[in-house]
């Protein structure tokens, strides 16, 4: 379908060139530090037993962090190219950034509920955890957050299609390149889950504190505190903003939508932080990663960290 193109005067043109470089900046920071995390945990057989969730967090996180940069440069260069006009919404999908937005949005939204159940069942059903919550549980829980993700998206390109003779604008938002059924679709996921995951964690957090006077329940309120602090960030900056972009234009019509992208692309890049400032063992794994060991002396850390897990879990069944 053709769409008669609509001319944006400069002014407008400029505004939208000074986001993008926001964009980009914001976006490529926050891709960094996402592929950090991924590197530490890849990094040794210990770190990806015991951070695999984690680590597909933090790639769900770098795939919204790359729709960012891809909006980002894209849609400058179509301003350089006299290419910035209205298209249809199938052709608006086929911009790469809505993909990415798409799994970038719901996969991170998946598994903080993985990781805020999780540590749930640790706190209050400690027997039932260590005996049933292996590493083949996990994995399939993460392969079904990733299944999960991939059927959205395979929706979204059919409501994209469904609406291929609808003109929109070459923002190329999730709405507008899927249609707002779908989009509404993408937000109830984004919006309520990172509510819900953060409703899990302070369950979890009071059942931990209450119970603290274990040792095995002390280390087990830190995991708690980590999975609180993720999902707290994540409805401050995924969550609320995303409630916004989703009425933008329908029912209300705000000058801050723009820094509503950015503030979701932060949530990206609060896991490096909150990994590194809370987990003792990820930090000391990253510090030794950029010495390339060097620094393994000081932190009386071996080559590959050993893990005591199965002695604890052992001793605690005992």
């Amino acid at each position: 379908m053709q769409c008669n193109q609509t001319l944006f005067d400069n002014v407008t043109l400029v505004a939208v060139l000074n986001m993008n470089k926001l964009y980009m900046s914001f976006g490529s920071f926050a891709t960094v530090t996402n592929i950090i995390c991924i590197l530490v945990v890849l990094s040794t057989k210990q770190m990806r037993q015991k951070y695999v969730t984690f680590g597909l967090l933090s790639f769900g996180d770098m795939l919204n962090a790359l729709a960012m940069v891809l909006a980002g440069s894209v849609r400058s260069q179509l301003i350089y190219d006299n290419s910035f006009g209205t298209l249809s919404t199938f052709a608006c999908f086929g911009r790469p950034w809505p993909y990415f937005f798409i799994v970038g949005g719901q996969l991170p939204a998946f598994v903080l509920i993985v990781m805020a159940g999780e540590r749930v069942i640790a706190v209050f059903k400690p027997i039932f955890y260590r005996t049933y919550v292996t590493t083949r549980i996990r994995a399939i829980a993460n392969i079904i957050c990733v299944v999960l993700s991939i059927l959205s998206l395979l929706i979204g390109i059919l409501f994209s299609y469904l609406n291929r003779e609808v003109c929109t604008s070459p923002a190329c938002t999730t709405i507008g390149s899927t249609g707002r059924p779908y989009g509404t679709l993408n937000y109830s996921l984004i919006v309520p889950l990172p509510f819900l995951a953060l409703l899990l964690s302070i369950i979890a957090y009071i059942g931990a504190k209450r119970l603290s006077v274990s040792k095995n329940m002390a280390r087990e309120l830190k995991k708690v505190l980590v999975s609180l602090v993720l999902a707290a960030l994540a409805v401050i900056l995924s969550a609320l903003p995303n409630v916004i972009l989703w009425g933008q234009g329908v029912y209300w019509n705000v000058t801050i939508v723009p820094y509503m992208y950015i503030g979701f692309c932060c949530n990206s890049a609060v896991d490096l932080f909150a990994f590194t400032f809370m987990k003792q063992d990820f930090r000391y794994r990253l510090l030794s990663l950029i010495s390339c060991g060097y620094l393994n002396r000081y932190l009386k850390l071996p080559e590959v960290t050993k893990t005591k897990v199965r002695q604890n879990m052992v001793q605690n069944i005992q």
